[in-house]
């Protein structure tokens, strides 16, 4: 039986995008194996959203390459739709493909066996209009959690981001897709599925009869045996009332929201092309907390873009402090080639980006403590996704890491386990 090794890079999308390819390769009879082993076939799904991951994308590609030379070396995701040229130009690599064609990817890899010649399968992204059906087929190890992808492209043109150019336009998957795909998942042992996609709170705008995101969770709660649905990252102007509603008033739906900030300063903001103001996202947060008690705010934000000045910054490190986030994903602005922001006056130096990530992951660390700190006392549950050290350990409804003692009662992984917050420790509610 041949050999398949799989590594990725970038977000939650990309990693959806792996785990079916992962299934496409099972399907046909291919046994996957952990990257660090000799395989026959090693893909890497790469990212682009930063210089960082354009260069461990092509670390990983070298590492593949000297682990065993004679393998087929197979290189997907934003980088290689992004500067497939240069994918090429490395040496070992026999095929690339770039943010589309995915799902032929098990037979253009057989293609390599009747051919010496390398394979360039990357497209212009911009004429993919439709979404491509690469469905997960249940067969990952963790029964957990699963990141179904319902929706693909951008349209919102960020003057910092390049997925617009990586992932085309929008593009979202037909309602039935979504519910038959959950269905199988529910089916093969799966308690969670997290809705994930570029611009996931755009969806279905293009679509006939323009379904929303509101509608597509309305219909997976129809599904017996799914027992939580969570969001990705949805934008905050897209957060509708129906899907407050929702949040609010059913158990299943968890009350957790990841919006990502980007800037607590109008200034940038507006330097950012994002499209709301500090006033309207402190606002829509005011709202969902008093509709939604308990509700877990996660947001990404930007450190360094250009032009953000000391005092700039500074109104973005008050605005963390008062909204009080569960945790920040804080990252230092990198410079995108074919992007606006690239060429602007007063890049910020690395060094003080960094100085300002680690700032903003300090006040990450004390919302998380705080929000917690709220837990004791009251009613939670995890859901189980490893046993460690004599706990079981997984995440609340809220998002937190939680973990119960292992005792006489025997749980397996995707059970979801209830009790009382008894304590924190670090990021770690126990519950009992």
């Amino acid at each position: 039986m041949k050999t398949v090794a799989f590594t990725t890079l970038g977000c939650r999308v990309n990693q959806y995008d792996t785990d079916a390819m992962r299934g496409l390769f099972i399907q046909k009879g291919y046994e996957p194996v952990d990257f660090d082993s000799k395989a026959d076939i090693y893909v890497i799904n790469t990212c682009s959203v930063t210089n960082m991951g354009e260069r461990k994308s092509r670390q990983l590609i070298r590492k593949a390459k000297r682990t065993n030379g004679d393998a087929y070396i197979v290189v997907t995701g934003c980088y290689a739709q992004l500067a497939p040229d240069a994918i090429a130009a490395i040496d070992g690599v026999n095929l690339v493909i770039g943010t589309n064609n995915r799902h032929k990817i098990v037979e253009l890899v057989e293609q390599l066996e009747t051919t010496e010649k390398q394979i360039n399968a990357v497209r212009n992204i911009m004429e993919q209009a439709t979404f491509e059906e690469m469905p997960l087929y249940g067969n990952e190890i963790d029964k957990a959690r699963a990141f179904m992808k319902i929706q693909e492209g951008c349209n919102n043109y960020c003057s910092f981001c390049i997925i617009p150019y990586t992932r085309g336009k929008l593009k979202s998957r037909r309602v039935d897709d979504i519910k038959q795909e959950a269905q199988r998942l529910v089916d093969h042992g799966y308690h969670e599925i997290v809705l994930t996609g570029i611009h996931l709170g755009n969806y279905g705008v293009e679509l006939p009869g323009r379904p929303n995101l509101a509608a597509v969770v309305k219909e997976l709660l129809t599904i017996d045996g799914l027992e939580r649905i969570r969001l990705g990252s949805i934008e905050s102007v897209e957060v509708s009332p129906e899907l407050v509603e929702l949040m609010a008033t059913e158990k299943r739906f968890c009350s957790h929201l990841h919006l990502p900030l980007q800037a607590g300063s109008d200034a940038i903001l507006k330097a950012m092309n994002r499209h709301y103001t500090l006033d309207e996202y402190k606002a829509l947060i005011r709202n969902l907390r008093a509709r939604i008690p308990g509700l877990s705010v996660t947001t990404d934000i930007i450190a360094g873009f250009p032009g953000e000045t000391d005092e700039l910054f500074e109104e973005t490190l008050n605005t963390v402090k008062e909204i009080g986030f569960t945790h920040i994903h804080a990252f230092p602005y990198s410079k995108r080639e074919g992007t606006p922001a690239a060429v602007m006056d007063n890049q910020v130096p690395e060094a003080v980006k960094k100085t300002r990530v680690a700032l903003l992951n300090e006040q990450g660390s004390l919302g998380l403590q705080t929000f917690a700190a709220n837990l004791v006392g009251k009613p939670a549950e995890i859901l189980i996704e490893r046993e460690e050290d004599g706990w079981y350990e997984g995440f609340t409804n809220e998002y937190i890491h939680g973990r119960i003692k292992k005792g006489d009662a025997e749980y397996q992984i995707g059970d979801i386990v209830g009790g009382t917050v008894v304590s924190v420790d670090g990021e770690f509610v126990t519950i009992a």
